[in-house]
């Protein structure tokens, strides 16, 4: 396969015609291989992260005088970037590609924990560039020896891996309650608590909940809430289902004073409070479940 070359187009700008955008949404481009809402990516390749559906053009046949595009960076879309110009490595280890892109695009903690790590390293590497371009630069010669032997790179994965193994254990070990009521799964931090990160949550989430409530417990007896979508909602998936947005405006009518529907909501959220609140989980959850029909 002749050896094809990589071109990072910032957001905004225009890729030539003979361009495949992985994973971002790359205008100009001729080819979509991406998970983005409003891809044009062909239907017998679509798939849940960027870096499979990449994986499932190499399978098919890169065109002729391709180019490889993104326009943003990020794990899966580094990762899309070297299954098209590295397939066989890529093929190789097809398995620790998409582990990678699970835990970075979807927040999970996917079946092999090595995907964790290895989205770990690439942040971290990402993080001492200068830009999205420079990350690209910084990152795609490193992916094979981290590809090779992702638990020899512990300076770049072991600081965040040990912070998140400690979050797990103090889930186990009762920081978290988790409830499942309609379609809501319920996460109850406990005073004092942080909240848990996503693959903490996710490994626990009840398996067909479509909403997320995170309730914080506050060491006055008052709570503070976040209401979300999986967090793999934004993306246009096949194996995981499509949770579509609901009115944010419709939910939010019997929840009274102190929510807001801006701010630190992420790619999934549907509301949150601004403070403390009186309102118990019951409370909130019937609320919930009158108004919001994905949630019942």
């Amino acid at each position: 396969m002749p050896e094809l070359d990589f071109e990072y187009v910032p957001s905004g700008a225009s890729a030539r015609a003979e361009a495949i955008a992985c994973d971002g949404l790359v205008d100009g481009a001729g080819l979509h291989a991406s998970h983005w809402a409003g891809n044009r990516t062909p239907d017998e390749l679509k798939a849940d992260t960027s870096v499979e559906i990449a994986l499932r053009l190499v399978e098919r046949g890169i065109p002729r005088g391709a180019l490889i595009t993104n326009n943003h960076f990020d794990t899966d879309g580094v990762l899309a970037v070297l299954a098209l110009l590295e397939p066989d490595l890529a093929l190789r280890h097809a398995a620790l590609l998409t582990a990678a892109a699970e835990a970075g695009d979807f927040d999970e903690w996917p079946a092999d924990d090595r995907g964790l790590r290895l989205d770990m390293a690439i942040r971290a590497l990402a993080a001492r560039a200068g830009g999205e371009r420079e990350a690209y630069a910084r990152t795609l010669p490193a992916l094979g020896e981290l590809l090779a032997d992702i638990d020899a790179r512990r300076d770049l994965w072991e600081p965040e891996w040990q912070a998140l193994l400690a979050a797990e254990r103090r889930a186990a070990e009762g920081t978290l309650g988790v409830e499942r009521h309609g379609r809501v799964a319920v996460f109850l931090h406990r005073p004092g608590a942080d909240e848990l990160p996503g693959p903490v949550l996710s490994r626990r989430a009840p398996e067909g909940s479509t909403r997320w409530l995170l309730a914080f417990e506050q060491a006055d007896g008052g709570w503070q809430y976040r209401y979300e979508r999986p967090r793999w909602a934004w993306a246009d998936t096949v194996v995981r289902p499509r949770v579509p947005s609901p009115s944010r405006n419709a939910i939010a009518q019997d929840l009274g004073e102190g929510w807001a529907l801006k701010g630190s909501l992420g790619m999934t959220g549907l509301l949150r409070t601004s403070g403390a609140v009186t309102m118990e989980p019951p409370e909130v959850l019937a609320a919930l479940l009158r108004r919001d029909v994905g949630a019942r």
